[in-house]
């Protein structure tokens, strides 16, 4: 997946609550934005090892874990536009932080 892919479908996770698409259209975008946190949830857990003993660095690391939660639908009751719109700003935080360079002790 490209970032461009990635950013399509964080923009079209958006536009699903303010439309009706069919059903079918909006569990494979569920899909695609459950695998895109999956795809960046290493690299910006990376990032937040590379942070240890900063506090951001661990709240990098507990970002990531809500996000991979989130990517699980482990959240009972949540409406689907909710979700969507959960999953894409999981997303976009990840991006954030696999755009970081690790910081390597030496």
């Amino acid at each position: 997946m490209s970032l461009v892919d990635v950013t399509r479908d964080v923009r079209l996770a958006g536009a699903v609550c303010l439309t009706q698409p069919p059903n079918d259209a909006v569990e494979a975008l569920r899909g695609r934005l459950r695998a895109h946190i999956t795809m960046l949830a290493e690299p910006a857990e990376e990032y937040g090892r590379s942070l240890s003993g900063e506090w951001y660095g661990q709240h990098v690391l507990t970002c990531v874990a809500s996000a991979r939660k989130a990517a699980a639908g482990v959240e009972p009751g949540i409406r689907i536009d909710e979700e969507l719109l959960l999953l894409a700003e999981f997303i976009k935080t990840l991006l954030m932080y696999t755009g970081r360079k690790p910081r390597h002790s030496a």
